[in-house]
């Protein structure tokens, strides 16, 4: 598979992506810790900047990884390996020990239909059909996080489509269909999240809608406009990211609807891209990247902790304590998925 040049960006090694990642699951982890504990830390309400670059990211790499691939299934297989070990580990782990946690006797607590429900919605990644286990945590959502994996899978499912018909316009019309599939789309996503919340407000529709795909895509496609415009684009960040810069804090600051929902996506990864691509000898310290499990079990790790009311005495020792305990967990889980990977390439080499 090839890019609609015909040609692949060619990403250099020494790069920041990995702080980047880091840097925004941090920004999470310290705000929904100041959210759920309501323990007096200030709050600047950044982690929703932060998902935005996550996808982001995700529409850079994840575009990058399905042009790299022989097939749609070999893209398909990479994808899963890549999100649902941990994620289904992080699913079934986290509702077997938080029976510790439960108002109800172990025996009630895994015989409820509400733990077999969480199992069941959580593994599908429907999580807001059951988002809360049986007497854990006074019965609230155990795991806010899980919402963006539904729409990150929606965005894998996608791909292939808006390729498809980037592809189909191209030869069609003899145009660069790449730019009006992905302007079209960006469109669609920016007026869904204009409009969707005042339709659920007038109908009287779950507000949740709003956040829901389409949504968001706006930033999975600017992540995606960077693989297909590499050469037009990268050399020329140095100049674009800093009026991007200027662009998305003077928009912001005015707040007026619309203009912010359609400038925000592509001005934020430029200034990303400028980040991981120009800032390496200050950012690229980072070599590892546990971002992802830190992301998946940080929400029940803050839950625990504020059960035994750490941050009401200490909220510094208590923030350290939930990023311990989620680096550890992400730890793990990273060797699990190695695990995995391991087991599989053996089963392929004993293969006759």
């Amino acid at each position: 598979m090839q890019t609609l040049n015909e040609k692949l960006p060619q990403v250099p090694k020494e790069n920041a992506f990995h702080f980047i990642r880091l840097a925004c699951c941090l920004i999470v982890i310290y705000e929904h810790a100041a959210v759920l504990c309501d323990a007096g830390i200030p709050c600047l309400n950044l982690r929703g900047m932060a998902v935005d670059v996550f996808f982001i990211l995700s529409g850079f790499w994840v575009t990058l990884s399905y042009l790299k691939s022989s097939s749609a299934k070999g893209y398909a297989l990479k994808r899963i390996r890549r999100i649902f070990p941990q994620y289904a580990a992080t699913v079934v782990l986290g509702a077997v020990l938080l029976a510790s946690f439960s108002s109800l006797e172990l025996r009630a607590y895994f015989s409820s239909s509400g733990f077999w429900k969480y199992l069941a919605a959580n593994l599908c990644t429907l999580n807001f059909l059951h988002p809360s286990l049986p007497g854990v945590f006074g019965d609230v959502a155990v795991n806010g996080s899980l919402w963006t994996i539904k729409i990150e899978l929606a965005f894998y499912v996608l791909l292939p489509a808006v390729i498809f018909l980037a592809h189909a316009v191209e030869r069609k019309f003899d145009m660069w269909g790449g730019g009006i599939v992905l302007v079209a789309l960006y469109l669609l996503s920016v007026l869904w999240e204009v409009c969707m919340p005042r339709i659920t407000e007038i109908f009287r529709l779950p507000s949740e809608i709003a956040h829901q795909f389409p949504a968001l895509f706006s930033y999975f496609a600017s992540g995606m406009l960077f693989v297909f415009c590499w050469e037009r684009l990268v050399p020329r960040l140095k100049y674009i990211a800093p009026v991007c810069a200027v662009v998305l804090a003077a928009v912001s600051a005015a707040g007026v609807p619309f203009v912010v929902e359609f400038v925000r996506p592509f001005c934020l990864a430029a200034v990303v891209m400028f980040v991981a691509l120009k800032a390496c000898p200050l950012f690229g310290v980072v070599k590892n990247d546990f971002s992802y499990g830190m992301y998946l079990v940080h929400y029940p790790a803050v839950l625990c902790v504020a059960s035994f009311g750490v941050f009401e005495e200490n909220p510094a020792f208590a923030f350290l304590l939930v990023l311990a305990l989620s680096f550890f967990c992400s730890y793990l889980l990273d060797c699990f998925q190695r695990a995995l990977e391991g087991l599989n390439k053996l089963h392929k080499e004993a293969r006759p």
